[in-house]
């Protein structure tokens, strides 16, 4: 037989019955993802059942299909997110939230129950717990809000821990391929889906160190599935882009050298993100139900597990090598902001940042049953802590829901007001073009809800861009969303030409007298001063 025909013979014999097991394993575990979804489903209702947006969501529309907006065709491919047109031409390109949350809670609720088979999980209450972790998360909740592209950002989730499953699950040597292949189409939607892969390569080499088991091999095949991932994403990247006749957005086209020059302070960002994602309320989380305290209690249980592993393995090989992942594992998850240190955006390693807890749950498992003395109470304490830890996520979502809510009914109910005025404008009726720029709280209307201190940064930003041209084409939006009303907006180039003229700048805002003026044809309302 000759050497390929091997080959095939090799890749034939794992990857059915690779397939067939987790066929298997996922019939076996449907309750749980049906519990998971229904719960998720639950918790997230405020959000999708109102419609609910952030500033950068709100402009975008109901039908929208990347790389064909009118405003900038190629804009998603720039920022090398050229995946996210496939999922767009898969559900029509129509952006409505229910839709897009149902499909994100799904391919969620599956990746938590995925990361059970990754961990090799055997406590029945740690697989019903770990998946809700993940769909509670309040970054999940977050992520929600980009309605247009929640779906492929979860999807992205997904096929990536789907990466490191191929190369950990399969007994062939060949899983790294279909990994690669699962780990390229998730950079192509989401490139911080890189740190969701690589943050879980580094915890599964920890526990096959943990447990004596042979981890070079593995590390060998997670590298290969990283590396032939992450140049397929690339070269694609690169062909698409000689095809558009365009180039990366200059925050990600500094290459190499500029990668290599901006590590020392990506680094540092990583480490101080790790830490404020559970000890701070900021851009990252919010810990302000019971967070704080949960994160504390279990990482001194994970501490005492450690100690207890680590005093069991006896080995001073493994245990450096154990060390040495466990310090790397903040830059891992974070790799991103690692690569792009002058383009700081912390919601963007969020989403590696929520495998931590259920890792620090694993390791209270193996710690309990894997001795000689079981430390049972160690896994009760954990499981405790999650209950806390969920109980908050819960409430943090649904806090940021109804501070969310109270804005756009506000501003729902200003602009039905100013629609009326506009009706009784002579300009407005002989058919002139509208312009409407300003955020409804940085105006005459300030009062926010008495949650909104407690809202995260995206949340109490509102519902409104700060940039004329999107700030316009949110009101645009909302206009006809909640409304169903299309006036004959002036276009973007208009826009920003009007709010740089000094007849605008002097006027008050809504709704004083003087706030809806005819300004070169157009019939302009100032809700509030933008710059």
């Amino acid at each position: 037989m000759e050497k390929s025909e091997l080959h095939c013979e090799k890749i034939g014999r794992a990857y059915p019955s690779f397939v067939i097991r987790l066929t298997q394993w996922g019939y076996q575990n449907r309750w749980i993802f049906l519990t998971t979804l229904l719960v998720a489903v639950g918790v997230h209702y405020v959000i999708y059942a109102n419609h609910l947006h952030n500033p950068d969501s709100l402009h975008i529309g109901s039908l929208y299909i990347a790389d064909q907006w009118d405003f900038n065709p190629t804009w998603e491919t720039e920022q090398g997110r050229w995946g996210l047109r496939l999922v767009d031409m898969m559900r029509g390109g129509i952006n409505q939230a229910p839709l897009s949350a149902f499909l994100m809670l799904f391919f969620y609720s599956a990746a938590g129950l995925l990361l059970t088979r990754v961990f090799v999980i055997r406590s029945r209450i740690l697989r019903v717990v770990i998946p809700l972790l993940i769909v509670c998360a309040p970054y999940v909740a977050e992520i929600e809000t980009y309605h247009y592209c929640s779906a492929a950002y979860s999807l992205s989730f997904l096929l990536s821990i789907s990466a490191v499953a191929f190369v950990t699950c399969s007994n062939g040597a060949w899983g790294w391929i279909p990994g690669a292949v699962c780990l390229l189409f998730a950079l192509s939607m989401y490139q911080a889906s890189l740190g969701v892969a690589a943050g879980l390569c580094v915890m599964v080499l920890v526990l096959e160190a943990l447990q004596k088991r042979p981890w070079i091999p593995l590390l060998q095949r997670l590298l290969l599935m990283g590396i032939t991932g992450s140049v397929g994403y690339y070269a694609v990247l690169k062909i698409l882009l000689k095809l558009y006749d365009t180039s990366l957005f200059a925050p990600f086209s500094g290459g190499l050298l500029a990668i290599l020059q901006g590590a020392p302070q990506g680094i540092a960002n990583a480490y101080q993100d790790f830490v404020a994602y559970f000890t701070q309320n900021n851009t990252i989380a919010q810990n302000y139900y019971g967070q704080r305290l949960a994160y504390g209690m279990l990482i001194v249980l994970t501490i005492i597990a450690l100690a207890r592993g680590l005093i069991y393995l006896r080995q001073k090989a493994s245990v450096a090598v154990t060390i040495l992942l466990l310090l790397l594992l903040p830059a891992a998850v974070n790799i991103t902001d690692v690569i792009n240190a002058n383009t700081h955006v912390v919601l963007r390693m969020a989403g590696a940042l929520i495998l931590v807890v259920p890792f620090c749950l694993v390791l209270l498992e193996k710690s309990s049953a894997d001795r000689e003395k079981p430390a049972r109470w160690i896994v009760i304490a954990g499981s405790l802590c999650c209950v806390v830890l969920l109980r908050g996520y819960i409430v943090q979502i649904n806090n940021d829901a109804m501070v969310m809510l109270a804005e756009k009914n506000k501003i729902v109910n200003l602009a039905d007001r100013i629609c009326l005025q506009l009706e009784q404008n002579v300009d407005y009726q002989a058919g002139a073009e509208v312009c409407i720029l300003g955020e409804a709280q940085s105006g005459w209307y300030k009062d926010v809800s008495p949650l909104s201190e407690k809202a995260s940064s995206l949340v109490q930003d509102g519902l409104f861009s700060f940039d004329p041209t999107f700030n316009a084409r949110g009101w645009h939006s909302l206009y006809w969303e909640e409304l169903g009303i299309n006036m004959n907006w002036c276009s973007d180039e208009r826009t920003r030409e009007l709010c740089a003229t000094e007849e605008f700048q002097n006027m008050p805002s809504y709704p004083q007298e003087g706030s809806i003026q005819t300004i070169d044809g157009v019939v302009v309302v100032k809700v509030a001063e933008i710059q």
